[in-house]
């Protein structure tokens, strides 16, 4: 309107000015929305960058870890259910799995074929199941530790299914002897279905893993009985323990030996992960 006032009014040259001043208006009206829709656009997706997940919470689960009962080179393990997290653990179904002698199980159905079945009385225990209703941050978990036999004891692989209020969990506990000295390496982590529901997000929830330690083959052979030693649980006077060790007091409680010393103390010295014995993770 005001172009076609200028053509009537002033004459041709003031019809090209009010284009001229119209031109430049809509140039400066576009330029001012196109701005604002930049300034909406980095509001709505947070300057830009796009949001790391949150960190998932610590759960609160039950887990297995053990120790040579008797000496350091006993042939009897001592297995504890260990509490892990910030609080209660509460209706954990825990199954352990030894994975040596399950390897041993799995050959021989290989090997047999026909029965389909392991044969009674051939085949030592390879699984237990344990189900916790609650277990506290402070205190034992209620359910007694066990004792097992290992394969060898100088080369062990476990697995453990761990379903619990908080979620799924599955852990693998390794042991080797590396120069005379047990080596340890445990990770868990979250099931399947949570990897699933949370891709990119890690899954471990704990790991602890000796530097010495190196990994072995399972074991394929059962040995000879005669190989194994057998040691008497308790304390032994003037005896020195090495790490790791657990022993039964004679109040019937398990107690993990430090390292004997000439003036009759103890001496902790580095006892990498098999702190988990006597230490509270996941707080």
């Amino acid at each position: 309107m005001a172009i076609a006032a200028g053509f009537l009014f002033g004459g041709p040259i003031w019809g090209f000015v009010f284009l001229a001043i119209g031109i430049i208006f809509l140039f400066l009206w576009f330029r001012a929305r196109a701005e604002e829709g930049e300034g909406r656009l980095e509001d709505i997706s947070g300057g830009g960058e796009t949001p790391s997940p949150p960190e998932p919470k610590i759960p609160s689960l039950v887990f297995v870890f053990g120790a040579p009962l008797g000496d350091n080179d006993s042939s009897t393990w001592i297995m504890m259910l260990k509490h892990y997290g910030p609080s209660s653990a509460h209706n954990c179904i825990v199954e352990f799995f030894d994975d040596d002698r399950k390897n041993i199980e799995h050959l021989w159905l290989v090997a047999n074929g026909s029965p389909p079945f392991l044969p009674l009385g051939q085949f030592d225990e390879s699984q237990k199941l344990f189900h916790i209703p609650e277990a506290a941050v402070e205190g034992p978990v209620p359910c007694l530790p066990f004792n097992w036999s290992p394969i060898d004891p100088n080369r062990q692989h476990y697995t453990v299914s761990i379903s619990c209020r908080d979620g799924v969990f599955a852990e693998r506990w390794e042991v080797t002897r590396v120069e005379g000295v047990l080596r340890s390496r445990v990770v868990i982590e979250r099931g399947p279905q949570w990897i699933r529901e949370n891709p990119g997000a890690n899954p471990v929830v704990f790991e602890c893993k000796d530097p010495e330690f190196i990994s072995a083959p399972l074991a394929t052979i059962v040995p000879s009985p005669e190989a194994k030693k057998i040691v008497h649980p308790g304390w032994k006077p003037l005896h020195r323990f090495d790490l790791p060790v657990a022993i039964i007091d004679p109040n019937d409680h398990v107690q993990i030996a430090g390292i004997k010393q000439p003036d009759g103390g103890t001496l902790a010295g580095d006892p990498g992960c098999w702190n988990i014995l006597t230490r509270h993770f996941g707080d």
